[in-house]
């Protein structure tokens, strides 16, 4: 069913009003996000934006979600351009894939990885299963690399077992717990290195591509650990 005129003009403003809040939460931070400021810069009155949006937490949520779906689909892409059987290259692909969204989008990554915004509580039944979507995809490379018998895997004790299966029960998971360890232990090399990275603390010259060549090394040696031959 085709969208009519008015619907058109509403999400071509929410989209607009979506854009200038990014290009403020990038040059100022996501705390400084101010809807009177947003409306002052298209020309209209705060009252009119509130029509799109209730509240400053609204937008946040808003953005928070987009930022989600994006880095997700940016995951989903790096996965799915090498073929279904290259678990090694997938994994790494997966990898790179998150480093490339992350330094091109540094407002969305800080917004959803960053620091809490002061007095926003993000809704969970929103929030939430968007942001599942990014580590559903590396789970399921990993899951494919575990179905092709080739990851490698190490006995789970009890207590460990029982640290994982919250987060097996989130992600709604029916394969070897060990799946979601590495998974778990993997997502959190690449956000310490992509977050060192992106946030300055990494003693290194971005102009000689240093930080690049470390994460490189360090994503191959993750790799190297998990799929058997490599």
């Amino acid at each position: 069913m085709s969208s009519t005129r008015r619907e058109r003009l509403r999400a071509a403003t929410i989209d607009e009003i979506k854009q200038i809040a990014r290009q403020h939460m990038d040059e100022q931070g996501a705390a400084a996000l101010s809807l009177r400021a947003i409306a002052r810069e298209m020309g209209m009155t705060s009252p009119a934006l509130y029509r799109y949006f209730a509240s400053r937490d609204e937008l946040v949520t808003a953005l928070i979600v987009d930022a989600y779906h994006s880095f997700a689909e940016a995951l989903r892409a790096g996965r799915d351009a090498l073929p279904a059987t290259d678990h090694a290259g997938r994994l790494l692909a997966t990898a790179r894939a998150y480093r490339q969204w992350a330094l091109a989008h540094p407002a969305d990554y800080n917004l959803i990885f960053g620091a809490p915004i002061p007095h926003y509580h993000a809704p969970a039944e929103i929030t939430g299963p968007a942001a599942a979507e990014s580590m559903l995809v590396f789970i399921s490379v990993l899951d494919a690399i575990d179905r092709a018998g080739q990851l490698r895997t190490a006995d789970l004790t009890p207590e460990l077992m029982s640290l994982l299966q919250p987060w097996i029960d989130q992600f709604g998971y029916e394969g070897a717990p060990a799946v979601i360890r590495l998974a778990l232990a993997g997502w959190v090399q690449i956000h310490g290195l992509v977050s060192l990275e992106l946030f300055g603390h990494l003693c290194v010259d971005p102009e000689e591509g240093n930080a690049e060549a470390l994460f490189e090394t360090e994503i191959r040696a993750m790799a190297a650990q998990v799929v058997r031959g490599k």
